[in-house]
């Protein structure tokens, strides 16, 4: 059953890299492919198991070996051995079965717990074939084609596959106390990784496969995994404050401040300013937008005055007024500036709860934004503003309400393509992508929320 478990290992791990393909699937009660690789995930727990079941059965026949009189003292030494491996193998194994039941996933402790047990195993599989040099070689040569395959489809290159992944109902992802869907809303997912060797063979019998070298500069898979997971928090946030605002539940975006993101060496901010000072006021005038800021600064400082700045900093708890003398433009010397890089803080009011669903698909990211933007306004509209179109699309939700443009136009076109929907919205920039990927598919560009919903309103059935 050791075997079994390997086998088992290997086809998950295939499945996974290959669990686009059946992404069309929606059963009868609207539940997406992707929602349905949720419970296929407890189908790992076989593997464990396996392994569990035979070192309890291995375990029982050693007890009898153990105990048979005129047992060489050898044998007895590699008996308590083999004994002590597979007590382990069990004790890891229930860890791993406990850790892949828990609704956290805790991947970092599921590979803690998993690097030792398949070393068990392994050992467990040599020293129980020692019998015979042929039992043992078997063994070995077995260990080395598991080996070989395992190398095949999970050791990381240097490169980076693109490729298709699977529509999300963003209905069915969020749902807004006192809201209520009347259709579907199609985001699309698609999967970016470290390539594997296998990635060569997938790329030549399924489309839209793309293999690039990855950048010399990228960051490491944690701090992207990170990074994407905050990019999703951040979108879902926006997407509802944008759509309350619509709708008329909420106040939207909020300017709140200006927020200084860097200062330049030997400016008049420098020593006096700090990154992350959000500026609220200059001469007690109130600056809440970087527009804002721009705008006095050019009417009413010039170079060498001497100006007081208002800022809220958050290691002293309270507003901060700090004096500074405003210099000149390195580019134009009768343009008066302090010395920073600034953006626009915001505040966000979503004033009604949002469930969502967590899928193990959707890691995170933030191109679903426009459609949740979509669907939160589908489900607080009385009616809806579907008009039973079958909707797809793509494209982050930014502060002013526009689409942003995102990456694997292609693929997600091509996903899209293979699903019912009626129209894919795409950020004007991706149209012509969207279109060589999927030229059967009705594509819409869009550079705005407001875009989509006249273009729903104007074809409604």
């Amino acid at each position: 059953m050791y075997w079994l478990g390997f086998i088992a290992a290997i086809l998950a791990i295939l499945l996974s890299e290959l669990i686009w393909l059946p992404a069309p699937l929606v059963l009868g009660n609207g539940m997406h492919w992707i929602e349905i690789i949720d419970w296929l995930y407890y189908g790992l727990l076989l593997i464990p198991l396996l392994w569990l079941a035979c070192a309890w059965q291995g375990l029982r026949q050693l007890r009898s070996l153990g105990a048979a009189k005129g047992t060489a003292a050898a044998s007895h030494t590699l008996i308590y051995i083999l004994i002590l491996v597979r007590y382990l193998i069990m004790t890891l194994s229930v860890a791993v079965i406990i850790l892949l039941a828990l609704p956290s996933k805790p991947y970092n402790w599921l590979i803690i717990a998993a690097i030792p047990l398949v070393l068990l195993v392994i050992s467990d599989i040599v020293i129980g074939s020692a019998g015979t040099a042929r039992q043992l070689w078997t063994s070995i040569g077995k260990l080395a084609a598991v080996a070989l395959l395992l190398s095949f489809i999970i050791v990381p290159t240097r490169y980076e596959v693109t490729y298709p992944g699977m529509t999300l109902d963003m209905n069915r992802y969020a749902a807004i106390e006192g809201g209520r869907a009347t259709g579907a809303v199609d985001g699309v997912l698609v999967f970016d990784r470290p390539a594997v060797l296998a990635d060569w063979l997938f790329a030549r019998l399924f489309p839209q496969y793309e293999i690039n070298k990855i950048p010399d500069n990228e960051p490491p898979l944690s701090e992207q995994f990170a990074q994407v997971i905050a990019m999703k928090r951040d979108a879902n946030q926006l997407a509802a404050a944008i759509a309350l605002q619509k709708t008329g539940k909420g106040a939207g975006v909020i300017a709140d401040g200006v927020r200084v993101v860097g200062i330049l060496k030997e400016s008049p901010a420098d020593g006096k300013l700090q990154a992350g000072d959000i500026i609220v006021a200059i001469n007690d005038h109130a600056v809440l937008t970087s527009e804002a800021m721009q705008q006095y600064m050019e009417e009413n400082v010039k170079p060498g005055d001497t100006i007081q700045i208002e800022v809220r900093r958050s290691t002293a708890g309270e507003a901060v007024a700090i004096k500074l003398i405003a210099a000149g433009s390195p580019d134009d010397q009768s343009r008066a500036v302090v010395g920073v890089t600034i953006q626009t803080e915001v505040k966000l009011d979503a004033p009604v709860p949002i469930a969502y669903n967590q899928y193990l698909a959707h890691l995170g990211g933030p191109s679903h934004g426009a459609m949740l933007t979509l669907a939160l306004i589908d489900q607080l509209t009385p009616g809806g503003v579907l008009h039973q179109i079958q909707v797809a699309g793509t494209g982050t939700i930014e502060l002013d309400g526009s689409v942003g443009m995102v990456g694997g136009i292609p693929q997600k076109a091509y996903a899209v393509s293979r699903t019912g929907a009626e129209v894919f919205f795409v950020p004007v920039e991706g149209e012509a992508a969207a279109r060589k990927a999927a030229p059967k598919l009705n594509i819409v560009p869009v550079a705005t929320i407001d875009d989509i919903l006249a273009w729903l309103e104007a074809n409604h059935k």
